[in-house]
């Protein structure tokens, strides 16, 4: 796998593409009942041009079925990469970091760019930090650029979602 070569974009976590299929089944799904259910009601207030609920709705069927064929795509072009053990970081990895300037520790998970989402600590491998700490392992220093200036860091540990820490330094 090159995931510094760029090519890394349909690569996910084994989580990540269950996650994207769970997603993508209840659209299919509780979703699209839903939406047919409530077009039906709606429909019943009159014509689209007296009705701007029923225009509201018909907007949001359109984004529905774009979010279901993107995610449709993404599934069947993903390639399930497994996580490297040998206590570098990749696709798959736990990366436990300290920020060398204020002390503060973050554990992050690198994934996919498909399946990132910072809110829960899913860094994708695409991003600033991502790239820094991809076949990076214990002990090892990086200096990020990010938009709000370079974010020194050191890597305490890499794990796997199976494993234990591969290497570890005390916090």
């Amino acid at each position: 796998m090159d995931v510094e070569g760029g090519d890394q974009g349909l690569f996910v976590t084994a989580g990540g593409y269950e996650q994207l299929a769970a997603e993508l089944e209840s659209l299919r799904t509780d979703t699209r009942v839903e939406m047919g259910e409530r077009l039906r009601e709606v429909r019943e207030d009159g014509h689209l041009e007296t009705n701007p609920a029923l225009y509201d709705l018909l907007e949001d069927q359109v984004r529905l079925e774009r979010r279901i064929a993107i995610l449709e795509g993404q599934l069947a072009a993903a390639r399930i990469v497994v996580p490297q053990v040998d206590g570098t970081a990749s696709i798959g990895s736990f990366v436990r970091v300290r920020d060398r300037q204020v002390g503060d520790v973050a554990e992050y998970e690198l994934v996919g760019p498909i399946e990132a989402d910072v809110a829960t600590g899913r860094v994708s491998v695409d991003a600033p930090v991502g790239k820094a700490l991809v076949a990076q392992g214990a002990g090892a220093v990086v200096d990020v650029e990010t938009p709000s200036g370079t974010l020194g860091l050191k890597v305490l540990s890499v794990r796997t979602r199976e494993s234990r820490p591969l290497a570890r330094e005390a916090a």
